[in-house]
């Protein structure tokens, strides 16, 4: 008769166990991922990249607190946070990363593999000790690792909803260009082809692993020379500015091309292919024509400007314009950065990080694709849907190539 009562409180002490640990598990990454699974809502969205795609929260590794970056709530959230929002989806598994802000060794932020820049960069005084942030073969590995570990304490498939979906979102270049800009032309173009070529073995990698279908967004790379950071070198090397924005609008041109082609063939699942440089063109060219008060034929110039300064970012530096690193120099800051295309000297603000989500969003929701046994992106019955693009793969050399 013993056995009976012994029995019941042996079942409440792992009762409690059970109910403890699980309440340990909502206040855990982890536990956040099957807590969400446990509910039935596994729509999530996945990233990897640099600055523009990092939200600051990481599911693994997360950085130390003086190297942590502190987001300043004026600059608003990426575009990753934003394609989220718009798809309803549950949660970000973040595995982007961005450059610290004061570091006491030169850094540069995630590549696509360190191995294929510590293989074209000749090895200098300058970047014998550059360290790099998690490239993209290291992130993948990070979230492999982390999609094993969750799965050894995960839910049972038969709780899980059926209506569950993964997007994936891949974003680099920015940095990459950067780097490989110093190099000669020939020497450049290896190591984009190298490094588009170690995307698509990323992509390979990830898609044996996933369930299938596989949707990724891979946004096509904005002309560096656009960006503040390049710009301020327009009054300080006159001589060298021209050539130097030749080469890297060159190389640029060659990115995004590459990308594409590789893209349109790839076969194991999904790819979306936003364009963010014609967004941030769209929004330079509705301000310059409303400041002049005409209009072209679509009628942009009529309406006020979303950004009343297109080259002027919010995050000014107070002593040296041509600080390698923004933070380090010190800042002022704009009285309203929604005003302002940029944040800082290499970063979009919050509401231009919108439009590149928004416009991601719209490519996944009408299905348009840039790759085989998809539906051509930006085109529906023959008719280029609006804000779309459709890639095009005739690269013109400019004068001198």
């Amino acid at each position: 008769m013993r056995f009976l009562p012994r029995l019941l409180h042996v079942g409440a002490a792992a009762a409690i166990l059970i109910v403890v640990y699980l309440a340990w598990l909502q206040h855990d990454h982890l536990g956040h991922n099957i807590h969400e699974a446990w509910e039935g809502t596994a729509h999530r969205v996945v990233v990897f990249g640099d600055d523009w795609s990092d939200t600051g929260k990481y599911r693994v590794s997360p950085p130390l607190k003086a190297k942590a970056i502190t987001r300043d709530p004026d600059r608003g959230e990426v575009w990753t946070e934003t394609l989220c929002r718009e798809l309803a989806c549950n949660f970000i598994d973040n595995f982007a990363r961005s450059m610290p802000p004061q570091n006491d060794v030169e850094t540069i932020g995630s590549l696509i593999d360190s191995d294929i820049r510590a293989q074209a960069v000749p090895v200098t005084d300058n970047n014998n000790n550059t360290q790099a942030m998690f490239d993209f073969k290291t992130q993948v590995q990070q979230f492999l690792e982390y999609e094993k570990k969750k799965h050894r304490v995960g839910v049972p498939e038969r709780l899980r909803k059926i209506d569950e979906w993964t997007i994936f979102t891949v974003s680099f270049g920015l940095w990459d260009l950067l780097e490989y800009s110093t190099l000669e032309k020939e020497y450049a173009l290896k190591a984009i082809d190298n490094s588009i070529e170690g995307l698509f073995e990323n992509l390979d990698l990830l898609a044996k692993h996933v369930v299938a279908p596989m949707k990724i967004v891979a946004p096509k790379l904005v002309d560096v020379t656009f960006l503040p950071r390049f710009q301020s070198r327009k009054d300080i090397d006159k001589e060298h500015f021209a050539e130097d924005q030749h080469h890297l609008v060159f190389l640029w041109t060659y990115w995004n091309t590459v990308l594409s082609r590789t893209a349109s063939q790839w076969k194991h699942g999904e790819i979306f292919m936003p364009n963010p440089n014609n967004l941030i063109l769209d929004q330079v060219r509705a301000k310059q024509l409303y400041s002049k008060q005409i209009s072209d034929a679509s009628g942009m110039g009529k309406q006020a400007p979303l950004f009343d300064y297109v080259e002027e970012p919010c995050l000014k530096s107070k002593a040296d314009d041509s600080a390698s690193v923004l933070q380090e120099a010190g800042v002022e800051k704009c009285s309203d950065a929604s005003k302002h295309l940029f944040w800082d000297d290499v970063h979009l603000s919050g509401p231009a990080h919108q439009l590149i989500g928004r416009a991601a969003a719209s490519l996944l929701r009408g299905n348009h694709t840039v790759n085989v046994g998809g539906s051509a992106q930006g085109s529906d019955n023959d008719k280029k849907a609006p804000g779309k693009d459709t890639p095009s793969f005739k690269l013109k050399f400019p004068p001198g190539y």
